[in-house]
């Protein structure tokens, strides 16, 4: 064999990142030698982008297609996961394929090899394929390049068979466990589901949703549920009697099914069909596996949060925020304080002579002649919203709002686009109390209103 893959990244993992592959080749001093990758979608064969790389002093090629995927991933506003919702642009199956190209001569034509030793397009893989999520890895945060996947992502789980005890926090969120939320709101929370292997014994099946609703007394007053199944928006099951092993099941995930958006605001649940009681104070949702067919098993879970009802504060509803978080999907936060508003407007004028040099005879005399003429008025509105008091667990959160570069606000049943232009951070010096944060950002509605001409 002519190509062979030294290194790769793991799956699954993150687009805005380094994905290093490392080959090497035993006709590598061949004239004119150069290493060749083609990158693809998994099961197709039409190249996305072809890379060549010449040997590096160690003879190795030395790819990286973080940024390169990254043209690739789109988010998915799945803002309104009723109650779930599967990836189509935030996350995907990608393949990279190496080969290489050489000539028999340095002046000689060159000839393609496939890198098993024939001539032909690049067909040496790594692995099925790497499944790529539309977030980023810090540098630090890097495990020998990757992703660290294993804290949000656990493979070695039997789906079935009733028994299991886990308690894992999996969810691709930052967000405290414990979150404010109003009436009307929506919000979303996402987890890698399945497995990336074909296993039929083991994955992070995500198979039943429970939401626990109780009262300000904290008695238990509403319970509902979803199954994961394709006809409420989930899958890959298409019955509550599915099991993982079932052939069309473990075997029939897509890149869409391994990325689960789940509904867990009061609105998303109304979207859904389940209005939450007028005397809710606030509730729980838990992500639990299957135990048998039809049967979730509720002594384990993949993920557990609790939502608790908030007011309006001083009158002013705040301004609710979601945005695009490092792992490429959404997180949400609602600043419940006075929403201050102002306009600025950008102005293009020319100056006009007072005579109307270019009149026939006799020159008119009009005071309504303009000498300063606005042709252009463009008007821009800035907010500025405020934030309650804040832990430092979520003060530190909620910094991924303004790196993110997609903000979008919600007002009424929609979302709009904004841009974060600034923040501004309060801090209390009294030690005796726990919330010593306060934020206040300024934005602008990303598409501001029309100018005036």
């Amino acid at each position: 064999m002519a190509i062979l893959i030294q290194q790769s990244p793991t799956t699954p993992n993150m687009a805005n990142n380094t994905l290093v592959y490392s080959v090497s080749s035993s006709q590598v001093t061949q004239p004119q030698f150069q290493y060749v990758a083609d990158l693809t979608y998994s099961g197709s064969n039409t190249v996305l982008q072809r890379i060549k790389q010449q040997p590096n002093p160690n003879a190795r090629g030395v790819f990286d297609f973080g940024s390169i995927i990254t043209n690739y991933l789109e988010s998915d506003n799945t803002w309104k996961a009723a109650p779930f919702a599967t990836a189509s642009a935030a996350a995907k199956r990608f393949n990279v394929r190496f080969g290489e190209e050489y000539g028999t001569s340095v002046s000689s034509s060159i000839t393609l090899y496939n890198g098993l030793g024939a001539a032909g397009a690049p067909a040496v893989s790594a692995s099925t394929y790497v499944y790529v999520i539309d977030g980023l890895v810090d540098p630090n945060d890097k495990i020998n390049w990757n992703f660290a996947s294993g804290s949000y992502y656990t493979s070695s789980i039997a789906p079935t068979g009733g028994g299991a005890t886990f308690t894992l926090q999996n969810t691709l969120s930052n967000a405290p466990l414990s979150q404010s939320i109003q009436d009307g709101e929506y919000a979303t929370i996402s987890l890698i589901n399945g497995n990336f292997n074909g296993s039929s014994t083991n994955a992070q099946d995500i198979y039943y949703v429970q939401v626990n609703v109780y009262n300000a007394a904290g008695t238990n007053i509403q319970n509902f549920s979803y199954n994961n199944i394709v006809s409420e928006g989930g899958g890959p099951r298409t019955s509550a009697n599915d099991e993982w092993g079932d052939a069309g099941i473990y075997n029939g995930q897509t890149s869409g099914t391994q990325l689960l958006t789940i509904g867990v605001g009061p609105q998303n649940f109304i979207d859904a069909g389940d209005t939450l009681n007028t005397s809710w104070a606030y509730y729980t949702v838990t992500l639990h596996p299957q135990e048998s067919a039809g049967t979730e098993d509720n002594g384990a879970y993949y993920a557990k949060f609790t939502f608790v009802k908030q007011g309006a504060k001083c009158g002013y509803n705040g301004v609710r925020f979601a945005w695009k978080n490092e792992f490429g999907v959404w997180d949400y936060y609602t600043f419940t304080l006075q929403t201050d508003k102002a306009f600025s407007i950008e102005r293009a004028s020319y100056e006009q002579s007072f005579v109307p040099f270019g009149d026939n005879t006799p020159v008119t005399y009009d005071k309504q002649r303009r000498g300063t003429t606005n042709y252009y008025n463009k008007p821009i509105q800035t907010q500025v919203a405020n934030s309650d008091w804040l832990t430092q667990a979520e003060a530190d959160w909620l910094k991924e709002l303004f790196f993110s570069a997609n903000v979008f606000y919600q007002s009424g049943t929609e979302f709009y686009p904004a841009v974060i232009t600034s923040a501004n951070l309060t801090e209390k010096t009294n030690p005796r109390t726990q919330r010593n944060f306060q934020y206040a950002i300024e934005f602008q509605v990303a598409n501001q209103i029309n100018p005036r001409v």
